[in-house]
């Protein structure tokens, strides 16, 4: 499928394969839980993660979580801007800084389509109304754009 980005002028084909995994939320705490297990699960297989925040506040705020958890250790990662090698990389860029295969996006707002990302995650989130908007909002464009959507 060929995609027009609504708003860019950024033409992108996807393949049969792409698809978002959205996690339903309904509290914080899950939106933490969630990212951590799928951290721990890509970086376990040696899969490259890349993780998408909005602004400095998040990127803070998450670099911390993964430094702090799981407790018996903590989960190696980096905070980047430009290309690198390493598994797990938290960063405000929306290139894909590692060839990661797996994007966790943490932004209310939608991420350039990046055909080499097999899975986007992404948060149904139903913590606040806001918040729940913008999540319909990029189901639909995730839909509308080819995505297999799969929802846990």
């Amino acid at each position: 499928m060929v995609l027009l980005y609504p708003g860019k002028r950024k033409l992108i084909s996807l393949k049969n394969n792409n698809k978002v995994v959205f996690f339903q939320i309904r509290a914080i705490k899950e939106k933490l839980i969630k990212l951590i297990q799928t951290a721990i699960y890509h970086f376990e297989k040696k899969e490259n993660l890349l993780i998408y925040v909005q602004d400095d506040a998040a990127l803070k705020f998450v670099d911390e979580l993964l430094w702090k958890t799981p407790k018996e250790g903590f989960l190696p990662h980096i905070i980047a801007d430009e290309n690198t090698s390493d598994f797990i990389v938290i960063t405000k860029s929306k290139n894909n800084l590692n060839k990661a295969k797996y994007l966790f996006n943490l932004s209310l707002d939608l991420v350039d389509f990046d055909p080499s990302y097999k899975v986007i995650y992404d948060f149904d989130d139903y913590t606040t109304e806001i918040k729940q908007q913008k999540s319909k909002k990029r189901f639909e464009i995730y839909r509308n754009a080819g995505f297999k959507i799969e929802s846990y």
